[in-house]
């Protein structure tokens, strides 16, 4: 999944974010947590170029045009932990993020604030 953001400082900020949460490992390149707890994730940044996104259409999610934004890969395979940590990051950004999945479906993510009966994520063992 491809996480986009206005914010020229988005990898710093996410890391900020998700500093905070025992869940999480800073490592030098990227965020990571191993799946002892949550399912495994990995989040870096990358550097993706006007062409790459050339002839892309963000749908119906009112992203700005791609090819001015900054890019991050966050790999899971759990939509549940990446809608949760999807949320935990948009509560601490000042602007908007939105994920683009590999069928090249567009979210806006935003905080759990705007979702009152949102569930945390809990791992099938502890269901």
């Amino acid at each position: 999944m491809i996480v986009v953001s206005e914010d020229v400082s988005l990898f710093d900020n996410v890391r900020a974010a998700l500093r905070s949460d025992s869940r999480f490992t800073d490592t030098e390149e990227g965020i990571h947590r191993d799946s002892s707890v949550a399912p495994l994730t990995n989040i870096y940044p990358i550097e993706m170029t006007a062409a790459e996104w050339e002839g892309w259409e963000p749908g119906d999610s009112q992203m700005p045009d791609a090819t001015h934004l900054s890019a991050l890969i966050f790999e899971s395979d759990s939509p549940a932990w990446v809608a949760e940590v999807g949320a935990l990051v948009a509560r601490t950004l000042q602007t908007p993020i939105w994920f683009v999945d590999a069928a090249d479906v567009t979210w806006s993510v935003r905080s759990t604030s705007e979702y009152p009966n949102a569930r945390p994520f809990q791992p099938e063992s502890a269901c």
